[in-house]
């Protein structure tokens, strides 16, 4: 993790990093797991409609502009984001500075399952993250009825000395992110021109 006061993120010093080695086991029993989901719109019914709030939440995703841009922002080589690229998270919730950390796009994916059209991308937390685990940020779209809705599912564990240290703090500042995400993703799926 990198403290900022009065200077830019440095996303080269995270690109080098590996995975936490332990992430490759998978979550473990005592892990935080959460799913923060919200439906957020309804378009006409089958494939999405063009710059409609399918296309405008799944585009945001893939552009890391998942969290209000006051709490959280996205420091990118390129958008939208592929696997493997990395994603530099410049968190600006403390008065003072502001801390820089970075996660690893794994998997990027646009399918239907279970007749549900779902875009977005998953990531891993890098050595030196304060969290250690995976989150999945998507859009889907219900191809039935038209529900458009966003999701983000994770499981995580303290990865640093400090984040053990101030484990409850850090879980509800999580948490508190995560609503933060789906509020912000919301306003853009009913906003026309965004995207």
């Amino acid at each position: 993790m990198d403290i900022l006061i009065r200077r830019a993120p440095d996303l080269a010093r995270w690109e080098g990093r590996d995975l936490w080695p332990a992430i490759a086991a998978g979550p473990r029993e005592r892990d935080a797991r959460d799913c923060f989901r919200r439906d957020v719109a309804v378009e006409a019914p089958g494939q999405p409609v063009a710059g409609g709030p399918f296309e405008r939440v799944a585009a945001a995703i893939l552009r890391y502009e998942v969290f209000p841009p006051a709490l959280v922002e996205g420091v990118l080589r390129r958008a939208p984001l592929e696997s493997g690229d990395t994603v530099g998270i410049r968190y600006k919730g403390f008065r003072i500075a502001h801390v820089f950390f970075a996660a690893r796009v794994v998997d990027r994916f646009r399918r239907v399952a279970g007749g549900v059209l779902s875009e977005g991308f998953t990531y891993r937390t890098l050595v030196g993250h304060p969290e250690l685990g995976e989150e999945t940020f998507s859009a889907g779209k219900r191809l039935e009825t038209g529900t458009v809705s966003v999701e983000l599912r994770s499981w995580s564990r303290p990865g640093t000395r400090l984040a053990r240290l101030a484990a409850p703090i850090v879980r509800r500042m999580q948490l508190a992110a995560g609503g933060a995400a789906l509020d912000s993703l919301a306003r853009v799926a009913i906003t026309a021109g965004t995207g």
